[in-house]
């Protein structure tokens, strides 16, 4: 999973990274083995290499942003934070499920995307001491420009740049299309629903996997769950950087279509597909 676009530039945090994406790769390899033995032993030993790489590595690169004054040290240690919550939760999941493949797939989906984006894209502000929010972010006062500024950014650093227009209209989907459901909290209350299509999922988890991935499984439910956390975090982060209150609850996949969506929406076309996103507020 390596990739040149992933070089900070700063040779420990290079290394530590490269050792992250190998036990990636692991793990995505033995969601193709249906070996018991093999799939646990794999799941164990990357759960304690995790805890034991959140504790040096997160320490080590927190110690580095202090030493540069990194001026979002304390945004980009909450996601540190988060992943550590987010891995012993899916631990506690897969101990739980007895390391059935489903439980392992869920693992790897959130494993891989966390890795692609916060490599490729949050880590790479160290080599310019950049903020993690966006200088345009006290102008914005419309809850769907950040989230449609959110989701460019973000796709941008998951699959690379590329002619990706905002067009400003609702756009159902169809009854095989992927549902994520996002919670909001603040000063206004609602959710957003990711749509994503079937080929656009299937097209997102080959391009952060290098997998031949031929069905939408709990990997990519993961996967997508995801991203759409992420868009949604740092949605929120711009609007409260626009004087409003905000945070975004757990994804929740949704099943079921209905046929219609009376909320405010936008979509953006990809090289991989069609991701659209509406946002009802109370």
């Amino acid at each position: 999973m390596w990739k040149e676009s992933f070089i900070v530039g700063i040779e420990f945090i290079d290394r530590q990274h490269k050792e992250l994406c190998d036990v990636t790769e692991k793990i995505l390899r033995i969601v193709q083995d249906e070996d018991f033995e093999t799939r646990k032993q794999e799941c164990v030993t990357a759960v304690r290499f995790l805890s034991d790489y959140a504790e040096r590595h997160f320490a080590a690169e927190e110690e580095y942003q202090l030493s540069i004054n990194y001026s979002d040290h304390v945004a980009h240690k909450a996601l540190h934070r988060a992943f550590i919550a987010t891995v012993a939760k899916l631990d506690e999941k897969l101990r739980d499920a007895d390391y059935s493949m489903p439980a392992v797939k869920e693992f790897a989906g959130f494993l891989t995307t966390w890795l692609t984006y916060h490599i490729a894209g949050v880590d790479q502000k160290l080599k310019k001491k950049e903020r993690l929010s966006d200088e345009k972010a006290g102008t914005i006062s419309s809850y769907m420009n950040c989230f449609a500024l959110s989701a460019q950014s973000v796709l941008e650093t998951m699959i690379g740049p590329g002619e990706r227009g905002v067009t400003y209209a609702t756009w159902p989907g169809g009854p095989d299309d992927i549902r994520i459901m996002i919670g909001l909290v603040g000063d206004h209350k609602g959710e957003a629903m990711f749509t994503f299509t079937r080929d656009t999922a299937l097209s997102l988890i080959r391009s952060m996997t290098l997998m031949e991935v031929a069905e939408v499984d709990e990997l990519a439910f993961s996967a997508l769950s995801e991203i759409a956390n992420i868009i949604s975090g740092n949605a929120s982060q711009l609007i409260s950087a626009g004087g409003k209150s905000s945070d975004i609850k757990t994804p929740k996949i949704i099943t079921g279509f209905t046929g219609a969506d009376n909320r405010s929406g936008f979509y953006l076309d990809t090289e991989l597909g069609r991701l659209a996103i509406s946002v009802n507020l109370v």
